[in-house]
């Protein structure tokens, strides 16, 4: 992505990973790459790409980069530029470590795998401008457990109200909840929009945390709809 052209990339041109199908009116979800490893020693999950300049493998990277997985990127078809490369033989590492990234399989911060001061399945406000561009002010976190508790990048969904609004195929319906007492007006439907996956950054982004936590039945829905857009496998599917 060439220079300032948007969040996480203001100061520098830098490398992304497009992971989703993009097509014309589209979203994609990229993965953040950088040649520092604050987020590896903060424990994010990550991967090492070494540049291969010539042949059939190019990958298009002048430096080794770190790409990481728990940092993404929403972003329209129309403003991504030309690709430079293609990963080739680290595809199938590349999506192991996104699968940890997200922390699929692992329940929510209730669940017995996770450890203190996790966030996991944690809902969130947002703050005004990320609740502006997503139209909505609530999201859940996925983040897996021990990086979420880094109050550092979030990978977050966003929670929609689901009256009539119309989702497609990628959009996560789900009937009433607990949790959408997050609402101040009554709703009967809500949306988790994964094709919009993306991050945030806690300490700026994420307005305040509420005392709610989705269920798990809507979190593996989540999850299952998630592996179906980045190409993961699914917990529980036979070999």
């Amino acid at each position: 992505m060439p220079r300032g052209a948007m969040w996480l990339n203001r100061d520098k041109a830098r490398p992304y990973v497009l992971a989703t199908e993009c097509r014309s009116r589209m979203f994609g979800t990229l993965l953040y790459g950088s040649t520092q490893e604050t987020e590896r020693a903060a424990g994010s999950a990550s991967i090492e790409v070494r540049p291969r300049p010539f042949g059939v493998n190019a990958n298009g990277l002048q430096h080794r980069t770190i790409f990481y997985p728990g940092v993404l990127l929403a972003a329209r078809y129309d403003d991504l530029p030309p690709h430079a490369g293609m990963l080739h033989q680290q595809v199938a590492e590349m999506k192991q470590t996104l699968f940890r990234a997200l922390g699929i399989g692992t329940g929510t911060l209730h669940a017995p795998v996770a450890p203190r001061g996790s966030r996991r399945g944690r809902i969130v406000l947002l703050g005004p401008e990320h609740a502006l561009f997503l139209r909505t002010r609530h999201a859940v976190i996925l983040t897996e457990h021990r990086y979420s508790a880094e109050t550092r990048y979030q990978v977050i969904v966003p929670i929609l109200r689901g009256d009539g609004l119309q989702g497609d195929r990628n959009v996560v319906r789900i009937e009433p909840q607990p949790w959408f007492r997050i609402f101040e007006e009554r709703t009967e439907r809500a949306f988790l929009a994964a094709p919009v996956i993306q991050s945030v950054w806690h300490p700026e982004d994420v307005a305040s945390e509420t005392p709610f936590v989705i269920d798990d039945v809507s979190l593996g829905m989540l999850e299952e709809r998630l592996c179906g857009l980045f190409g993961l496998e699914a917990p529980g599917t036979p070999v």
